[in-house]
């Protein structure tokens, strides 16, 4: 090892730089789009790890004291060969990033290729979620005939099946989970892109089989109201006092069913915030497309509202127009109930999405504040270093000084740029006075006796200040 760092000490110091590059770039991309995927939801903040100069700096120095600091002296032909082999390196680097170039090209075009597959499946499953409304509307009607004559017992099926329902989908919800956990196991030696698909569909099932139970229970509390208002016509005909009593029971029965549902909704709502942050801290890149179907699911979501709210007017409107003018009071306290349910949710939807701001903000800065540290972290470091290199330089041209014999012609404002070939840490193998201004070749002789006469040079502080071929100006007298 030692043998092919003194034979090629640019290639080889080259090739790591680069490599260590590569790998620092690629954990900071990776962590930094998992994080920012994952806020769409759980909002965990999720900090880039940076590969440090410091860290770079120690391995670079583990690599470098196991060079011997002895070299031996100079042949052409070697230092030709040399030459020779450091193009070759270079080459295969430049081969190496046409590869990484390629293998990014055709992860992009994975990554397309999966968002038009997801895209696809969107559209099959709405084709599906349209026909299964016109069955349900064809059910429906059929339905609402049969509750004329059994309304005492539909009800009695409805909650039953509302159980049931409930029940099923808490049974799909644990075998899908047991399904995931056996899924990751078996996919557990598969590439990473094959492991972050698979999870992707998973979690858009299960937002899915959410999102279609969440639109079973709005259906039916609207089925629940209609079923209502028809009741309440029905008894305020046969007796009024019995219409009261049947309105209280229902609203009570009603305020319990919200209160239940609400307190199921967060438990699953907490359930759902812990798994996505474990699938934040495994992948940070699935946050973009996380973020990105929240925005459609949100469309669709207010689009199906709007559908809604449109034809629910219209039945009230129709009901209004039938119904007896004793009842339009009631229907107005009725609506005036349903929009202060509808405003109570906009307020809370309302707080989400300054919660979900407010912590986009705060991962925002202290992201800004991290990659400030760095900077500024690294620019001290290349500060010192310059800071080094200029009094080591400075206390060359001291050692030179202290040895230089001035020519009988020397003349003021005399500059000269010396170079000199160094083996690590202070020996010197060649000096090259390349040019004296307002000198001649008298003082670029003075010049260089006067460097070989400094031998040997003064240490470097550090082995990352230190050049094989070292140029520094030479002022006489300055």
């Amino acid at each position: 090892m030692a043998e092919l760092f003194r034979r090629y000490p640019i290639a080889i110091l080259l090739s790591i730089v680069t490599h260590v590059a590569i790998a620092a770039m690629s954990f900071v991309v990776l962590d930094r789009k998992s994080a920012e995927e994952q806020v769409g939801d759980d909002n965990e903040i999720i900090l880039a790890e940076l590969v440090t100069d410091t860290e770079l700096q120690a391995e670079m120095q583990e690599l470098l004291e196991e060079i011997e600091v002895t070299e031996p002296e100079p042949d052409p032909e070697v230092e030709r060969q040399q030459q020779l082999l450091e193009q070759q390196r270079i080459e295969e680097f430049k081969k190496q990033e046409q590869e990484l170039e390629n293998q990014r090209l055709l992860q992009e075009a994975e990554q397309q290729r999966l968002e038009e597959e997801q895209k696809r499946i969107a559209e099959e499953q709405q084709r599906e979620q349209e026909l299964a409304e016109q069955q349900r509307q064809l059910e429906e009607q059929e339905r609402l005939q049969e509750l004329k004559v059994q309304e005492e017992q539909k009800k009695l099926e409805e909650q039953k099946r509302e159980q049931e329902e409930q029940k099923r989908i808490a049974e799909e919800v644990e075998k899908q989970k047991l399904a995931e956990e056996a899924e990751k196991k078996r996919l557990a030696e598969e590439a990473e892109r094959l492991k972050l698909q698979e999870e992707a569909e998973q979690k858009r099932l299960a937002e899915e089989a959410e999102q279609q139970r969440l639109e079973e229970e709005k259906r039916l509390a609207e089925e629940e109201e209609r079923l209502r208002l028809e009741e309440e016509k029905r008894v305020a005909q046969e007796e009024e006092q019995k219409r009261l009593e049947e309105e209280k029971r229902l609203a009570e029965e009603q305020e319990r069913r919200r209160l239940e549902e609400e307190r199921r909704l967060a438990e699953e709502e907490r359930i759902r915030l812990e798994e996505e942050k474990r699938l934040a801290e495994e992948e940070e890149r699935r946050r973009l497309a996380e973020e990105q179907r929240l925005v459609e699911q949100r469309l669709e979501e207010q689009r199906l509202a709007e559908e809604a709210e449109r034809e629910r007017l219209e039945e009230e409107k129709r009901l209004a127009e039938e119904a007896e003018q004793q009842r339009l009071q009631e229907e107005q306290k009725l609506e005036q109930e349903r929009l202060a349910e509808e405003a109570r949710l906009e307020e809370e939807r309302r707080a989400e999405q300054q919660r979900q701001a407010a912590l986009e903000e705060q991962k925002r800065q202290q992201e800004a504040a991290a990659a400030g540290e760095q900077k500024a972290k690294r620019e001290r470091l290349l500060r010192r270093k310059a800071q080094l290199t200029q009094e080591y330089k400075q206390s060359i041209r001291k050692a030179v000084t202290r040895k230089f014999r001035p020519p009988s012609d020397l003349r003021p404002g005399t500059n000269c740029i010396v170079v000199a070939r160094l083996v690590y840490p202070n020996e010197i193998v060649d000096v090259q006075v390349q040019e004296c201004s307002g000198g001649g070749p008298q003082m670029e002789r003075a010049v260089e006796k006067a460097v070989w006469a400094a031998q040997p040079f003064p240490s470097p502080p550090h082995k990352a200040v230190f050049e094989r071929r070292l140029v520094f100006e030479f002022k006489p007298g300055g």
